[in-house]
């Protein structure tokens, strides 16, 4: 069963949910109530429930004041927030104390059993994971005697880590062999090594993706199912494929983030340059503070994801709306100029040759030709 405890300081809605769930039908305990975060957290650390379920606007001590409380003492429990407020500073606040669920009221009760069921699946596979844990460390003492009588010192966590950062794809199964040819055919064919060689290798990925903050699905199941490694032990080749595999999944999530966060970073930049370029001291300097890297890195990145330079995308947005202006205003050219940053009508008309091949006066004289 799964321990919930509720706190709710209006009596009518917290009796509601207390009476009107079945909870044992469900698979769940009702373990206690409260009607305040003061009162509450006491009961809360007697009880040790797997999930809490709490207001936010509470007297005395409020939800996440008792959210942060409970995650510092009973870090395993779930915590999901009812709040009448949808207000984007109380959902990131949520996130970060690490709350599973954030329920706006008014809650029904089967959106509340849908939010328990997805936390208590949750809670069930951490347990499983708990369960394999102890066994793998049980037997732990066999594996130190084990490595007393042999020249193998472990899994090297520095170099898979190091891998994990630096490699490629491409070098995942070439990694694989060299790593196995390095610890010693005597060695790897040894059961018990595997076992625990695979396991470490695991959980140095996990963490690394942990990192990442890569999930399903962008990373499968099966790259972050402990209970596969009982499985892929079974002979040397199935073990290394199965590495192989783990290492190809990190790499090409590392890979992902590492695009998605350059092209967050020139998104940001092109979106701040195309609002701004009409202000003549828009400057590399400025659209790099402004998204929060360092000038230099700004300039490398964003040559490398576009192809152009800063200067070179600040002056064609520049001039697609100068071009426009021409064509569809009556404005003179000085008036263009400073509409598009540049206050120096003569080094606007330079600028606009050296770009389009042609001065802004005879751009605008053919266009009208065409029309």
């Amino acid at each position: 069963m799964v321990k919930v405890f509720l706190v709710e300081d209006e009596a009518i809605i917290r009796h509601g949910i207390r009476d009107n769930i079945d909870w044992a039908s469900h698979g769940f305990e009702f373990a206690g109530e409260a009607g305040d975060g003061e009162y509450a957290y006491p009961l809360i650390l007697k009880a040790q429930p797997d999930i809490l379920v709490t207001d936010i606007k509470m007297p005395f001590m409020d939800g996440l004041e008792l959210s942060r409380l409970v995650k510092k003492a009973l870090p395993r429990t779930r915590i999901i927030v009812l709040s009448g407020y949808n207000e984007f500073e109380y959902a990131k606040e949520a996130i970060k104390i690490g709350i599973s669920d954030y329920l706006l009221k008014p809650v029904s009760s089967a959106g509340l059993i849908d939010a328990l069921k997805k936390a208590a699946d949750e809670i069930r596979e951490e347990r499983e994971k708990s369960r394999l844990l102890e066994r793998y460390f049980v037997s732990y003492e066999k594996y130190t005697e084990f490595l007393d009588k042999t020249d193998y010192s472990g899994v090297d966590r520095k170099l898979i880590n190091d891998f994990l950062k630096l490699g490629s794809v491409e070098e995942c199964s070439p990694f694989v062999e060299e790593y196995f040819a390095a610890i010693g055919e005597h060695n790897y064919k040894s059961l018990l090594l595997r076992q625990y060689m695979t396991m470490d290798i695991f959980y140095c990925v996990q963490e690394f993706l942990k990192k990442l903050k890569a999930d399903p699905p962008e990373v499968p199941e099966s790259a972050v199912d402990i209970k596969r490694v009982p499985k892929v032990i079974e002979s040397v080749e199935m073990t290394k494929a199965y590495l192989i595999d783990e290492f190809t999944v990190a790499l090409q999530a590392r890979d992902r983030a590492s695009n998605d966060r350059y092209g967050s970073v020139i998104r940001d930049a092109k979106e701040y340059i195309r609002a701004n370029f009409s202000q003549s001291d828009l400057s590399l300097n400025r659209i790099a503070a402004h998204i929060g890297v360092s000038p230099s890195y700004f300039s490398s990145i964003f040559k490398q994801e576009t192809g152009q330079s800063f200067v070179e995308y600040l002056t064609q947005v520049r001039m697609e709306r100068a071009c426009e202006l021409l064509k569809c205003t009556s404005y003179r050219t000085s008036e263009i100029g400073e509409q598009v940053g540049y206050n120096d009508s003569h080094y606007f008309s330079a600028a606009f040759k050296k770009a389009m091949g042609q001065s802004p006066k005879e751009y605008k004289a053919s266009q009208t030709r065409q029309e």
